[in-house]
């Protein structure tokens, strides 16, 4: 599976973007920080993030 995140400044406030597999999604900055948010989420549930 190839993943790339990245800046987007697709919208007036910059955000990020997610590639998976060639599939892009651009996010406007509200959903960018639910998606960090989960990310994080996940991350601490398994540990690995302190």
């Amino acid at each position: 599976m190839n993943v790339e995140l990245g800046r987007s400044s697709y919208y007036a406030e910059d955000s990020i973007y997610l590639s998976v597999d060639g599939n892009v999604v651009i996010m406007d900055l509200a959903t960018a920080k639910r998606f960090v948010g989960a990310v994080v989420a996940v991350g601490h549930y398994h540990g690995l993030v302190d």
